[in-house]
């Protein structure tokens, strides 16, 4: 797995589509998702369609949407097996911190505009990926990560002493979808080990787990 050199670089515009421009690679990919936590400004609008025609080699793309902080885990559940066949799959996730519009449903906003794109290696797809509802057993699942790092998102930052592992990072929980990409594109992926990536969506109810190694 590689991360875009900019990948942290906020990024700004009037549609989750347009945000996710300058986060598109150089390089052409195969696969393009799009993963956002919160109703585009048009709700319905077909953004990663418009995406596919500014991206390099016209990938396939989709977006997935309306799943909270678990909309990139199930971006990355619906690319694994795609991605551990061709070499160039990219998934963009991106949350904006103000809405000319109403959403429609309760939201929780992040405070800055936030884009990250993951590369993701045939040699090195995530080895599992997993989007459950919530139950009494959370902590369970995680003691059972058997990882050497494993990142937190905001969801589940209370837990964070009683995780069994080397290390436990904990995401800013400011950025409610963005916050554990941005963690992990924060480590040294050549030392980190098995890593595990994990959040909780208390509106929606989901645990999301991604484990990479």
């Amino acid at each position: 797995m590689a991360l875009a050199p900019d990948a942290l670089t906020p990024v700004r515009g009037q549609s989750y589509g347009e945000m996710a421009v300058p986060l598109l690679p150089v390089d052409p990919v195969d696969l393009l998702v799009l993963a956002y936590d919160v109703p585009d400004i048009s709700p319905g609008r077909a953004v990663s369609t418009y995406l596919t025609h500014v991206c390099p080699g016209s990938p396939m793309s989709f977006a997935v949407s309306d799943q909270g902080r678990a909309a990139a885990f199930m971006a990355l559940s619906l690319m694994q097996t795609y991605a551990a066949t061709h070499p160039r799959a990219v998934l963009i996730a991106v949350e904006q911190a103000d809405l000319p519009y109403d959403p429609g449903v309760p939201v929780t906003l992040p405070v800055a505009h936030a884009g990250i794109a993951l590369h993701l290696a045939a040699d090195a797809p995530p080895s599992s990926v997993t989007v459950t509802p919530d139950s009494d057993a959370v902590l369970d699942s995680l003691d059972g990560l058997d990882a050497a790092t494993v990142v937190l998102g905001g969801g589940l930052a209370g837990l964070a002493d009683d995780v069994k592992a080397d290390r436990v990072v904990l995401a800013d929980p400011a950025q409610p979808m963005t916050g554990v990409w941005e963690a992990l594109a924060g480590l040294d992926l050549a030392t980190a080990g098995r890593i595990a990536v994990a959040d909780h969506d208390p509106a929606l109810r989901y645990l999301c787990v991604a484990v990479f190694g």
